[in-house]
């Protein structure tokens, strides 16, 4: 068969085969929490209250402002 007549593989099978390789990531919006929370670990005197944070957004997936300013202010309860 010369060159001419071979048939090209399709690129949407490419597509699907390559998108079994991918690993894919939860959300967005978890990697932006995520990376959000990795910053504020960083920061002097809030680094106990960013693995909180990280936990119960994150990992519980509770975004209700009162449970958020109970580990911002701990003392305000």
């Amino acid at each position: 068969m010369s060159d001419d007549t071979q048939q090209k593989a399709d690129p949407a099978q490419e597509q699907a085969h390559d998108a079994d390789d991918v690993v894919p990531v939860a959300t967005v919006a978890s990697g932006v929490l995520g990376a959000f929370f990795d910053e504020l670990e960083k920061t002097e005197g809030l680094t106990d209250k960013a693995g909180k944070l990280r936990a119960l957004v994150l990992g519980d997936g509770v975004m209700a402002e009162p449970a958020i300013r109970a580990i911002l202010f701990p003392d305000a309860t």
